[in-house]
């Protein structure tokens, strides 16, 4: 990587001001409020109709042409109203409806999406097509978030983290955005301050593969084919125009890997075979090179926060 990126002088010792990487009251509560929501629980609300926003637990049935199609039905799903995650109309055309209604969704598949079958294994054409769903409206889901109180802290995080009362709680969320904006700080010093000769094809081509695979995990999963998928989801004509919007993203991603590379490089930085067994879990998924990069990062990252001049 050292043949490819100029570190500045200091690189090992970043000059970084406390005031631009403490941490804000506010921002320490949201940590906290996303907290108690992970831990929250859930009521089912039935004396009303849905709203945008609300998330509604339906039964749903599809057809085309009246034929019911593959992947066309479920029965207790949890759908989010604007979330955008079926197809354009059918979330819209829930709100005003009260649970205890059955009802007809009329769509129309967009250009693009892949075939079904019916029960029979027959192939059923969806891309394009008008479907009707029925649908039956079970109820409403709100979410009631738990009270931030020093018991609710000891029981969920007392023998965990060693951490008692909310004061505790807020001093350990504290000391974790400070660690975090310490982190970026420093990456966007090296960013700014770094000289590129060239990024090597294979660094580039690795995370455009990295996008590619995302989007084409999740038109799989939704069913759709990529650029389908592109179009729906993000806005893009295709999966190249898609590349060519995230152009500059994909340009920071591979500096900031080259960087991380860099200065090992130029530290003598290798992580330890405990650090890479960190990401074991991942090895089946994604390789051990990855587990190796990450492991190499995390290195990087723990030597240049310990470094760094903090005033």
């Amino acid at each position: 990587a050292l043949d490819y990126v100029t570190l500045p002088e200091d690189f090992a010792s970043v000059a970084i001001k406390r005031s631009d990487i403490e941490p804000t009251s506010e921002e320490v509560e949201e940590q906290l409020n996303n907290l108690l929501s992970q831990h929250s629980s859930t009521e089912h609300i039935t004396d009303r109709a849905a709203a945008d926003g609300d998330t509604v637990n339906i039964n749903y049935v599809g057809s085309v042409n009246n034929v019911e199609f593959t992947g066309g039905s479920a029965e207790n799903y949890d759908l989010t109203l604007g979330s955008g995650t079926f197809i354009d109309g059918f979330e819209d055309q829930i709100i005003g409806h009260k649970p205890g209604e059955t009802f007809d969704v009329n769509v129309t598949f967009p250009d693009g999406y892949s075939d079904s079958t019916d029960a029979s294994g027959n192939t059923v054409k969806l891309s394009g097509q008008k479907a009707v769903f029925t649908v039956t409206f079970n109820y409403i889901s709100e979410s009631v978030l738990p009270e931030l109180t020093d018991a609710w802290v000891a029981e969920n995080y007392g023998e965990s983290d060693d951490v008692h009362t909310v004061e505790e709680l807020k001093a350990l969320y504290q000391k974790m955005l400070y660690n975090t904006n310490l982190q970026n700080a420093i990456m966007d010093d090296l960013l700014a301050n770094s000289t590129f000769k060239e990024l090597p094809k294979e660094v580039t081509d690795y995370q455009v593969n990295q996008c590619l695979n995302y989007y084409y995990t999740m038109a799989n999963y939704y069913g759709y084919d990529l650029d389908g998928f592109v179009q729906t989801a993000a806005g893009y004509e295709n999966a190249d125009a898609l590349l060519e919007g995230m152009s500059d993203s994909i340009t920071t991603y591979s500096k900031e890997a080259l960087l991380y590379q860099a200065v090992a490089e130029a530290l003598d930085i290798v992580p330890t075979q405990e650090q890479i067994d960190t990401y074991s879990s991942y090895t089946g998924t994604y390789g051990e090179n990855y587990c190796t990069m990450v492991a190499l990062m995390d290195a990087v990252t723990d030597a240049l926060t310990e470094s760094a001049v903090v005033s």
